[in-house]
């Protein structure tokens, strides 16, 4: 049975029991805990995340970068960067799984906070380094056939709704399913 955990901000910190227990089931084999909590940046998890890894996970799912970026509590590009790499290097030898924050909603260029998609996009390639584009889930394209129909993906311009976290935990679960098979690339 893998150990997953689940560790960042909001973006993780609202996978509640059901969702919790939807990814366990797309999954297999596994174990899910959430150690997330709205509101953290990536200083809060290099903080925390020598502690966090001697629960010795297989797998886990970042998320951070949504409140990094923004303007009212800014994380420097490459602060964000050394934090992402310490929190990495805690984990190690686990499989890193990028969690890719998703697109905000923007009313004339600005999303909530001050924060724009544009500065949310270099930190979400920050993250996507650190853990290799090939284990990173792509929350865009995972909601893409929501957005495709006019369905409302976002709950408050930042968070997603149900239906959102829907597919992107079916996208997780496949990119967890697949470490360990000739697709894994970590």
């Amino acid at each position: 049975m893998k150990k997953i955990v689940l560790f960042g901000d909001s973006m993780l910190g609202r996978f509640t029991k059901p969702r919790i227990d939807q990814l366990e089931a797309e999954a297999g084999d596994v174990v899910v805990f959430n150690c997330a909590a709205g509101g953290w940046k990536s200083d809060d998890g290099a903080r925390r995340a020598a502690t966090i890894a001697k629960t010795e996970p297989d797998v886990v799912v970042l998320s951070f970068g949504a409140n990094d970026c923004a303007p009212d509590r800014l994380v420097e590009l490459d602060a964000y960067a050394g934090n992402l790499r310490t929190i990495a290097d805690a984990f190690a030898p686990a499989t890193l799984i990028g969690f890719l924050p998703p697109s905000i909603e923007e009313i004339d260029g600005v999303g909530k906070r001050g924060r724009t998609n544009a500065v949310l996009d270099t930190y979400r390639d920050v993250l996507r380094e650190v853990v290799s584009a090939a284990n990173s889930v792509d929350t865009d394209a995972a909601v893409a056939p929501l957005v495709a129909t006019g369905e409302p993906v976002h709950e408050d311009g930042l968070h997603l709704t149900g239906d959102a976290y829907r597919l992107v935990i079916s996208a997780l679960a496949e990119r967890i399913s697949a470490i360990g098979t000739t697709s894994d690339l970590h």
